[in-house]
């Protein structure tokens, strides 16, 4: 509603500034709400500096994961700018977009929990092979490769060899239900997270005044609805080779190659988010005039 309320007012001083009449001014917000949001940008500022005042390493820096990672950065820097934009009506525009798009993301983060869920429920309580694979099935070659039925002992022989190791299949029937348990755990405390910061942004928070503070005093935490739906797919995709243990040494590396080709990607990952990081470190330089980086108000 309040999103609603300053697009109109906002198109309203555009059209009569366009068509020659009188601007609409907005009111100036109370003396004492002034410098509650005055207050309230210093200590974003505060935060900011403890990160940004020192040279860029890497996205692995233990005082970037202190100030938010790229999230609560992100958060800070878009408050300090609003705050210190020139119109009420600029604020709150870019105060609500800012809600919005927190909204945005942990409605995506709560639909991948959830189709994460899907799997690793399903896949934790049913056991996928209670039995070995009968030695005569197809899979292993037991109807034969030929009239003669040759490669058929070779297959077997191999799959014998497999099952035989009780100890081993125990163990990674264990390693299996941990890994799925933990995707299982992280998933759910992510669903929970993204309830809360879906009411808080949307409900709890009605007011201009009470977004900025919910931003500004949880600016650590906004980097949970990136990390738990992560970490949910994270060990869902290393329980899978380990389940498939159970089923066929075929399956089993069928199974290792989404866990392989996530860890190939994570390099990508990895290298991008430094780089977001380092971008990030820029701009908050810059809003923060440190090393005489930037001028105007927060413009970048």
């Amino acid at each position: 509603r309040a999103r609603v309320v300053a697009m109109i007012m906002y198109r309203r001083q555009r059209s009569r500034a366009g068509m020659g009449g009188s601007s609409v001014v907005p009111e100036a917000p109370p003396l004492s709400e002034q410098l509650e949001r005055k207050a309230m940008c210093e200590r974003a500022k505060d935060i900011l500096h403890q990160w940004a005042e020192n040279p860029f390493t890497s996205m692995w820096d233990p005082v970037f994961t202190k100030v938010g990672q790229h999230e609560g950065i992100g958060v800070l820097m878009n408050v300090i700018g609003a705050i210190e934009s020139a119109t009420e009506i600029e604020t709150e525009r870019t105060i609500v977009r800012q809600c919005d798009d927190l909204v945005s993301l942990a409605s995506t983060s709560m639909v991948v929990s959830g189709l994460a869920l899907t799997c690793s429920i399903p896949l934790a309580m049913a056991v996928v092979s209670a039995d070995p694979i009968p030695l005569v099935s197809g899979t292993l070659g037991g109807d034969g490769w030929d009239a003669q039925g040759s490669g058929v002992e070779v297959a077997v022989r191999w799959y014998e060899g497999w099952v035989t190791h009780k100890s081993a299949l125990h163990a990674c029937h264990w390693l299996e239900m941990i890994l799925l348990s933990l995707s299982a755990g992280f998933n759910f405390c992510g669903i929970l997270f993204c309830f809360c910061t879906v009411a808080m942004y949307s409900l709890y928070a009605p007011t201009l005044d009470s977004k900025i503070w919910c931003l500004v005093d949880h600016y650590a935490t906004i980097q949970l609805a990136w990390t738990y739906p992560v970490f949910g797919i994270v060990f869902l995709a290393a329980a899978f080779p380990f389940a498939a243990v159970r089923v066929s040494p075929v399956a089993t590396v069928g199974a290792a190659l989404p866990f392989t080709m996530l860890l190939v990607k994570s390099r990508w990952v990895s290298s991008w988010g430094t780089k977001a990081a380092a971008l990030q470190h820029t701009m908050a330089r810059r809003l923060l005039k440190i090393d005489g980086g930037g001028v105007g108000k927060g413009s970048m």
